[in-house]
């Protein structure tokens, strides 16, 4: 099925009862892992915002299917944690090749303005966002997981002691399950961690990838949390050491006002839980092993498909290369990388020192 206005605007009029004309339809630039499509359509009850969301023809780069993700929004919709609507999923062989899913689109924006710009007047936004997703986080951590079955989709820590131990495993295996090449580093890694690996002080929903980018905004309010391919239930400092960009550290008067350590003291005030620095610059390198499957999942959708993004091919090849360099840094075998090379994944860096 193609996103186009002459095949949406009918499919719309079918799905919902009444006469749709579709007004625009634009592809989301950002983002990898799936196909995001923004479509406007007039209909009886006035103009309405859908999000359609599909996999790419060659395969997502991430290894969750896409009926998990709706999943996720679908009972997390039943909750207090910001998301848009879910509406449908549609798998209908007749319909499309590829089955998608549609969620009600939030008004809002992913990037917040001024917030990455260096000047220090715009200091105190930073830390107001940088609260507000702290608070925001906080109710991901609260939600009753077992009560909405989300122990029936995802991976599931043990008990506090293994937590850690057993959500590395889960990793291990999903990169056994894809390899395609010996990769000693990794399997390095992998007991090096489970070695050194900190007791949870919770297990609850951690949402996984998360920060800027990641959620909506309107102003300076998070009124949508998006992107929840990684979700797992553990250890919460995964989800501060997958942050991207919201606890910036600032620096006044060679004085440090806001940094990691006061997003966590901030975060634990409104009701999160007893994450400490060290087990969130553990899991960074956990990050860094879990791209290393995610590069394998690269490759396979390279190899097998020729249609795949071209951006598929900097995953398979420099985020494994980066991240097998972080890992062999926290080990001791390498000098540090450049934090720069690699924006997203310099969290790592800087928790592997």
């Amino acid at each position: 099925m193609q996103f186009t206005p002459d095949i949406v605007g009918p499919y719309l009029t079918r799905k919902l009862g009444k006469e749709c004309v579709v007004t625009a339809i634009e592809k989301f630039g950002r983002g990898t892992s799936r196909e995001t499509w923004f479509v406007s359509f007039r209909s009886a009850d006035g103009e309405q915002r859908l999000v359609f969301r599909r996999d790419p023809v060659s395969g997502s780069v991430d290894y969750t299917p896409l009926s998990q993700e709706f999943f996720m929004y679908r009972q997390l919709g039943k909750t207090s944690v910001p998301v848009a609507k879910a509406l449908w999923w549609e798998d209908d062989a007749a319909l499309t090749s590829r089955p998608f899913y549609v969620r009600e689109q939030v008004e809002g924006s992913w990037n917040v303005a001024h917030f990455k710009d260096p000047s220090p007047e715009f200091d105190e936004l930073r830390i107001r966002i940088s609260r507000e997703h702290m608070r925001k986080l906080a109710l991901v951590h609260s939600v009753d997981w077992k009560a909405l079955s989300f122990d029936q989709h995802l991976f599931v820590a043990p008990n506090l002691e293994q937590c850690t131990v057993a959500y590395i495993d889960s990793i291990a295996a999903s990169f056994e399950a894809l390899r395609i090449e010996p990769l000693p580093i990794f399997l390095e890694a992998v007991e090096w961690l489970k070695a050194r690996a900190p007791v949870a002080p919770k297990i609850c929903l951690c949402k996984g990838t998360n920060g800027l980018g990641e959620e909506i905004f309107r102003g300076e309010e998070m009124v949508a949390m998006s992107d929840w391919e990684e979700a797992h239930i553990g250890d919460p400092s995964a989800d501060f050491a997958f942050m991207q960009e919201f606890a910036p550290t600032v620096v006044r008067n060679g004085e440090t006002v806001w940094s990691m350590q006061h997003a966590i003291d901030y975060y634990r005030s409104v009701g999160g839980a007893d994450v400490t620095l060290a087990s969130v610059q553990f899991y960074g390198l956990v990050r860094a092993l879990r791209s290393v499957v995610y590069s394998h999942h690269s490759v396979i959708a390279l190899h097998d498909d020729p249609r795949a993004p071209i951006r598929y091919g900097w995953t398979a090849t420099e985020v494994l290369h980066f991240s097998k360099h972080i890992l062999a840094f926290a080990m001791g075998m390498m000098p540090s990388p450049d934090p720069n090379y690699m924006a997203e994944l310099n969290t790592s860096v800087e928790n592997a020192k």
